[in-house]
């Protein structure tokens, strides 16, 4: 049964129960993607998607790739025209540790030059990479 609870801020929360399944989803979608960028701005909501992932102010990109190893599921995330999504799926014993490391990726990220300087060099290669298979 699905239920929906909007919170005061804004945030709504969406819960699917599934009695006979042990794993659990979390997931949180940003407005945020190329149907909002500028001609300018082009790729920036892809770009972000990618920093979440390299650091915060609590953990290091070293640490969010290990506790996401040691959650035994998965941490993702993409970005569509309209929404970015960062996503877990992990054991519904591990949601605490799953949803506190999605938080601090998505509230507590630090964007540091020289991962700046990286992003932007693997989403070039993805980017010559997709125009190439095009």
């Amino acid at each position: 049964m699905v239920t929906v609870h909007p919170l005061s801020n804004g945030v709504w929360v969406v819960l699917d129960e599934m009695p006979a399944v042990r794993s659990v989803s979390f997931g949180v979608w940003v407005k945020n993607g190329s149907a909002w960028e500028s001609p300018k701005e082009n790729g920036i909501s892809h770009f972000l998607e990618h920093m979440m992932f390299q650091g915060t102010k609590l953990r290091t990109a070293k640490q969010i790739a290990e506790e996401s190893d040691d959650l035994g599921g998965q941490v993702n995330a993409y970005t569509t025209k309209e929404y970015t999504v960062f996503h877990t799926r992990v054991l519904d014993q591990q949601l605490s540790q799953a949803v506190d490391l999605l938080a601090d990726m998505v509230l507590g990220s630090v964007f540091e030059q020289s991962r700046i300087k990286k992003e932007f060099q693997v989403i070039s290669e993805e980017m010559k990479s997709a125009l190439s298979d095009a």
